[in-house]
């Protein structure tokens, strides 16, 4: 009977845990100042995450747009810092895909004041407060800070450098430099749809002269698009040899519009 008991206390614990988790990672958004949102995430499927983006919108259901999208969805831990266009309400979800085309999208979220804990921090918090946190640079230690002094210390290094803090375990944070030549802001007219089919997207294109180029990642072209009158087209995978980073050049009345990459998942 007592084997019984804690069977059906173990499932019980097992069902109610299973149900308060997120269906996707551990999100948070905060209001850090100045027109600056911070977004972080805890990403639980390693691996099996091909690509993760964050969009933006005054709506908490429609009218998304991609304002991030990382080249390191497979990292466990990630996040940064969003200044806004324009003062106003934003809402903010996270898109992404797993193994086997799987498309996820997070509920809509608003930014809460600094400091309330969300998502990632839960990690740093969830132990005895008056312990020690090592800060580390690559290989080397950068500095040991009691964990009351933290939140100073990260909100100092997020407003004054463009450098990331990866939470690795309850007493260790990495630094991971910024470093420009990795930095992607998702574009807005060339991006990639529920289906994992590239997607362009140009409103005007009846009224202007739109041309596509495409590149591989060591600059041979690919294919050119020469008139594009479509306000919305998707192009077929077949029109690239293989899955992985694509660059690409749009054109505007023959002036170049936009420079830019976009992903191409792999097929299952």
């Amino acid at each position: 009977m007592r084997k019984l008991f804690l069977l059906i206390l173990v499932l019980i614990i097992f069902f109610n845990t299973a149900k308060s988790q997120n269906p996707l990672p551990d999100f948070s958004v905060e209001d850090v100042g100045k027109n600056k949102t911070r977004i972080s995430w805890n990403n639980q499927y390693g691996e099996a995450c091909i690509q993760l983006t964050v969009q933006a919108s005054l709506d908490s259901v429609r009218g998304f747009k991609t304002i991030f999208s990382t080249e390191s969805p497979q990292l466990p831990l990630n996040g940064f810092v969003y200044t806004l266009p324009f003062p106003g309400k934003f809402y903010y979800r996270i898109a992404y895909i797993l193994n086997g085309n799987a498309f996820y999208f997070t509920h809509a979220r608003t930014p809460i004041a600094a400091g309330v804990i969300q998502g990632p921090e839960q990690l740093l918090a969830s132990s005895d407060s008056s312990r020690i946190i090592t800060i580390r640079k690559y290989d080397s230690v950068v500095t040991q800070i009691p964990y009351s002094k933290y939140k100073m210390y990260k909100d100092s290094l997020t407003l004054k450098t463009k450098d990331t803090l990866l939470i690795v375990s309850e007493n260790e944070i990495i630094i991971k430099p910024y470093n420009p030549s990795n930095f992607y802001k998702a574009s807005l007219y060339v991006v990639n749809n529920p289906d994992g089919f590239i997607e362009i997207k140009l409103p005007d294109a009846t009224t202007k002269n739109y041309k596509l180029v495409f590149f591989d990642t060591d600059g041979k072209k690919l294919f050119t698009i020469n008139k594009i009158t479509d306000t919305d087209l998707v192009i077929d995978k077949s029109n690239f040899q293989h899955a992985g980073w694509f660059n690409f050049e749009l054109y505007e009345d023959g002036n170049l519009k936009e420079r830019n990459k976009i992903l191409l998942q792999k097929d299952f």
